[in-house]
Order: C-alpha cells, then sequence, then structure tokens
C-alpha cells in the first residue's frame, strides 16, 4: 500500500539464543513450514514479498544472528532472489543456507500435499 512501511514484516518468535533466522516470502509459508518442521525453535521471518527491507531491519534489531536460511517459494521470482540475496548476506558475513519444498512451489502447497483431508465415510 502506498506510503507502508515495508521494513515490518511479519517475524515470528525470537530465539535470543539461536543464530539462525528462517526466512519465507508470505506468512502462510513460514507457519506452513513451521508446522511441518515442529522441531525447529527458532527465528522466522516472512518479507511479505522479495524485498528484503524487513530482512535488514531484523538483522540490525537481532545482531546474534549469524546464519540464514533462505527458504522462499521454488518459482522463477524465489529462486532469483535466493541468488541475490545469497549474494549480498554471504558478503556481509552471514552464512546462508537454502531450503526449497520438495514438491509444489512453497511450503504451503507442500504442507497441503502432506495433509489431504480424509474423506468422510457414508
Amino acid at each position: 500500500m502506498s506510503g507502508s512501511d515495508k521494513t515490518v514484516a511479519f517475524p515470528l518468535g525470537s530465539a535470543p539464543d539461536n543464530p539462525t533466522l528462517f526466512v519465507f516470502e508470505a506468512p502462510i509459508d513460514l507457519m506452513s513450514y513451521l508446522t511441518l518442521n515442529r522441531h525447529i525453535t527458532s527465528n522466522a521471518l516472512a518479507l511479505c514479498g522479495l524485498y528484503d527491507g524487513a530482512l535488514e531491519r531484523y538483522l540490525k534489531e537481532h545482531p546474534h544472528i549469524c546464519h540464514i536460511t533462505l527458504c522462499l517459494d521454488a518459482d522463477y521470482w524465489g529462486r532469483k532472489a535466493v541468488v541475490e540475496l545469497t549474494a549480498k548476506y554471504e558478503g556481509l558475513g552471514y552464512t546462508v543456507d537454502i531450503q526449497e519444498p520438495a514438491q509444489g512451489k512453497d511450503w504451503n502447497e507442500w504442507l497441503q500435499k502432506q495433509h489431504k483431508p480424509q474423506e468422510r465415510g457414508r
């Protein structure tokens, strides 16, 4: 929206003792990923798009983060952003990993494939 602050996105949780940040395009993908990976207790951020202003802000506000895991969509734009963000943040001294869903274009689609509702009997 015009005039909105693009550096404020959708952070979920804060684990000050964990140096890893998981980064997603959308809040639904962040929540889907954490549903699929319930054992993860870490810092997570949805950019609400592909602009990394929210990531820059989050890293400034959480200086203990030194490892970024990019969990962006497995489509053309998500993969392009992964290449650009990896180069940028590795250049700034962060360790960067990449995770893509095993199937589908994003984590919500993968979650839906994993949790198909059972049909009710007649």
